[in-house]
């Protein structure tokens, strides 16, 4: 790929790392006043995420589902903005059982608009990210064929994700781009399982959000 993946957040730079589908804040004091000043804000739960501030951030996307007169697609983002965060603490079941009910927010068996189906995308898109890291935990639980499951699972989402990316001609804020980076990191790794190459060591960078 041609440079780095990023976007921006409150108008600061995030990059997605190439290896780990993790991103780093570039300026992470910036991002914190933004979320100090803008609490009731629901990209906050992102926001926070990105910082690594995770109880922050799990309270404060519980507390954005709260409202029941929430459209079913205003649910959806805001559902997969909490899962994000569960799957960052490692929850990884509750953060797929997260992601499932946003799917079907989205009118996954039939999405009625571009709308639901950018959704959707996105949906799939993170949902492959959290699978990919629950397979490398399986893995180094020594249980390969739970990883190697969740890695076929994620691997479908992220196709799944940019097939309806490129039909929907989708380039805002990177987003192409970032289903690109992630269906090629996932190729790479199901290419690293069948012919045995380790798993390389963390980078020890920064690591947040998914996108």
């Amino acid at each position: 790929m041609d440079g780095p993946i990023g976007f921006t957040a409150a108008g600061v730079q995030v990059i997605v790392d190439d290896e780990t589908l993790r991103e780093s804040v570039q300026d992470p004091a910036a991002l914190a006043a933004w979320c100090a000043e803008n609490p009731q804000d629901p990209r906050t739960v992102a926001h926070l995420r990105m910082l690594g501030r995770l109880d922050e951030a799990a309270i404060a996307g519980r507390r954005s589902l709260e409202d029941p007169a929430l459209p079913a697609l205003v649910r959806a983002v805001r559902r997969t903005r909490y899962a994000h965060v569960l799957q960052w603490q490692g929850a990884y079941l509750p953060a797929e059982e997260q992601f499932d009910l946003a799917a079907e927010e989205t009118g996954m068996e039939d999405p009625t608009s571009p709308s639901s189906l950018a959704v959707l995308a996105s949906v799939f898109q993170h949902r492959a990210k959290s699978r990919f890291e629950h397979s490398l935990a399986q893995r180094r639980a020594q249980n390969p064929r739970s990883a190697t499951r969740l890695r076929q699972h994620a691997l479908e989402d992220a196709r799944r994700a940019l097939t309806m990316r490129e039909m929907l001609g989708a380039t805002e804020d990177g987003t192409l781009a970032s289903s690109r980076q992630t269906v090629a990191r996932l190729e790479r790794e199901v290419a690293r399982s069948a012919d045995g190459t380790p798993e390389p060591p963390p980078t020890g960078r920064t690591q947040t959000s998914s996108r």
